[in-house]
C-alpha cells in the first residue's frame, strides 16, 4: 500500500509543479510580448518605468509657491533688504513675502521676494540672507502631524541632529544647535498671499 501511494502521488506532484512553471512562463511572455530579449533581461517584472510609480514632477525643480511663513510663536518670517532674518508682527510687510521653490523631492529654497535674498543656514546654525543660492540655502520641508511645516538644513547637522529654522517668542532666529523639531519656534504655516 505504501509503495502504491508513492508511485501514484509523486508523478502528480511533479506534474502540477511542471504545469505551474509553464503557466507562469506563458503569462510572462504574454505580458512582455512587446519587449525585446534585452529589455526582458533588464526588466524582470516586465513593468515599464512609468507603471506603478507615482508622479512627483510638481515637486522636482520648478514648483514655486509665494507664501508668508507664519511661526507658531506668532511672528512672520522676514528677510530684509540687507539679508537679515527676523520676525515681524506686521501681516502686510513686503519683506515677509517669500518664494518657496522646490529644488528636489522634499527639499526647498526660500527666497525673499522684495529683498531677493535666499534664506541660508551656516555650519553653526545661524540664519542669514544670501544673494546667490547654494547648498546652505537648501532646507528639508516636512509637514508635521499638527499640520505645521518644519524646515531643517539639508546640509548641516549638529552632532547628527537636524538644525531647524526657528523664530523665538521675541521674533529672533535661534541658533540651529539649540533647535528641535518639537519646539513651537520651529513650526511654520505657509500662508497664501491674498
Amino acid at each position: 500500500m505504501h509503495k502504491w501511494i508513492l508511485t501514484w502521488i509523486l508523478p502528480i506532484l511533479l506534474y502540477r509543479s511542471y504545469f505551474y512553471i509553464i503557466f507562469l512562463m506563458g503569462t510572462i511572455s504574454l505580458a512582455c510580448n512587446d519587449m525585446t530579449p534585452e529589455q526582458m533581461a533588464t526588466n524582470v517584472n516586465c513593468s515599464s518605468p512609468e507603471r506603478h510609480t507615482r508622479s512627483y514632477d510638481y515637486m522636482e525643480g520648478g514648483d514655486v509657491r509665494v507664501r508668508r511663513l507664519f511661526c507658531r510663536t506668532q511672528w512672520y518670517m522676514r528677510i530684509d533688504k540687507r539679508g537679515k532674518v527676523k520676525g515681524t508682527r506686521e501681516a502686510n510687510n513686503n519683506y515677509s513675502i517669500l518664494e518657496i521653490r522646490t529644488v528636489a523631492v522634499g527639499i526647498v529654497a526660500i527666497k525673499g521676494v522684495e529683498s531677493e535674498y535666499f534664506l541660508a543656514m551656516n555650519k553653526s546654525g545661524r540664519l542669514y540672507g544670501k544673494k546667490v543660492c547654494n547648498e546652505d540655502c537648501n532646507f528639508i520641508e516636512l509637514i508635521e502631524e499638527n499640520h505645521y511645516n518644519t524646515y531643517a538644513s539639508a546640509k548641516w547637522t549638529h552632532k547628527g541632529k537636524e538644525m531647524f529654522v526657528t523664530l523665538n517668542h521675541k521674533g529672533v532666529p535661534m541658533k540651529g544647535k539649540k533647535t528641535k523639531k518639537e519646539h513651537r519656534a520651529s513650526h511654520f504655516l505657509p500662508l497664501a498671499i491674498s
